[in-house]
């Protein structure tokens, strides 16, 4: 048996970063479970082509969220928060994953405390581009430009260039992990 079968990770995800790592959970046989906001959703949802012919289900977003279950969840209200209460608990959840910026956790009762009266035991991982403490998003180009990976494509006398994969994100160790 798979030492990783037995865990269950819930994520609010969106973005590259984070689908990312709970798809390579779910690909070493953890039961990973996407949370999205049900009207905005995941961005990258609309990256790429669109080869199911099915709305908001484009490659770029398919290829990272493979073997993942979904839900939608509106944490923004009480009842969304009631809701994801009992998941947490209902489930099982062993990890819980967000990179949501830390200004947000508490608001939608995200918080490691929060989860913590739920499930002492549970694993509490928040990913952020600038450290834990940092309230910017971090998205993959800004990461290139900052660190000047971007220097290093495109012409040599001309502009910077991103990169032709989303290296940052796909390689980063940046979290705040509470046990």
């Amino acid at each position: 048996m798979n030492l990783f079968e037995s865990l269950t990770v819930l994520s609010l995800e969106q973005a590259t970063v984070l689908p990312y790592l709970t798809y390579r959970l779910a690909q070493d046989g953890m039961q990973v479970i996407r949370m999205e906001h049900p009207i905005y959703g995941d961005p990258n949802r609309m990256v790429g082509e669109n080869v199911l012919g099915e709305e908001r289900m484009n490659t770029y977003f398919l290829c990272i969220n493979a073997g993942k279950k979904a839900l939608t969840l509106n944490l923004a209200e009480s009842e969304g928060q009631k809701i994801f209460k009992s998941v947490i608990q209902e489930l099982e959840v062993d990890i819980f994953a967000t990179n949501q910026l830390p200004r947000n956790y508490e608001k939608l009762g995200i918080h490691y405390e929060a989860l913590r009266a739920i499930r002492p035991d549970i694993i509490w991982l928040g990913v952020t581009g600038f450290g834990p403490e940092s309230n910017e998003a971090a998205y993959d180009p800004i990461l290139q430009a900052r660190s000047g990976l971007m220097e290093l494509t495109g012409e040599t006398d001309g502009d910077p260039q991103v990169m032709g994969i989303p290296l940052p994100d796909m390689g980063t160790r940046t979290a705040k992990l509470s046990t």
